[in-house]
């Protein structure tokens, strides 16, 4: 996945997944409507979210959309910079980022909110009930995850310490 073809073609076909689960999600569901596949566990539901995570910054969707449009460059610009030495992980944490950011952008910028569907019931102690979410939240997650597993485990690199000042 370092050559720029393949790294974009799983980020297209991870976008692909994440909009057509959206797609079948609010195709077979109404507003208001869910399907509970384990009572009070895990349910599909159709949820608007104009905000971000949380419904945070709803009333600022220009503000949501610079941010995500900046993000998607840096993380394409990112994998340029680490495509031919960067660990393995992190060009997987780098395409789930994408996928995530474009699918959810993608959402924003047809619908004017994003499609959530995932409902993870069950109160989470000193949470509670969980947001509802999507494929591409779900590779947000997971790609940061790895890229802290890259950085906090994984990266053989040594960081020297600052040279010291020469005498005068």
């Amino acid at each position: 996945m370092r050559k720029p073809i393949p790294f974009a073609i799983v980020v297209l076909l991870g976008i692909g997944f994440d909009l057509l689960t959206k797609y079948c999600a609010f195709h077979a569901l109404g507003r208001g409507q869910a399907y509970v596949l384990i009572p009070n566990v895990f349910a599909f539901v159709h949820a608007e979210n104009h905000g971000v995570a949380f419904s945070m910054f709803a009333d600022y969707p220009w503000l949501i959309l610079a941010v995500t449009s900046a993000a998607i460059a840096g993380l394409i610009g990112w994998f340029a910079w680490i495509r031919e030495k960067g660990h393995p992980l992190a060009l997987v944490a780098t395409a789930l980022l994408l996928i995530g950011a474009t699918g959810n952008l993608m959402d924003r910028l047809t619908f004017n909110f994003v499609r959530d569907f995932i409902d993870f019931v069950p109160p989470i102690p000193w949470i509670g009930h969980w947001a509802v979410f999507n494929v591409a939240d779900i590779c947000i997650t997971a790609g940061v995850i790895l890229y802290v597993i890259v950085e906090l485990f994984l990266t053989t690199e040594k960081k020297s310490p600052a040279s010291p000042a020469p005498n005068a």
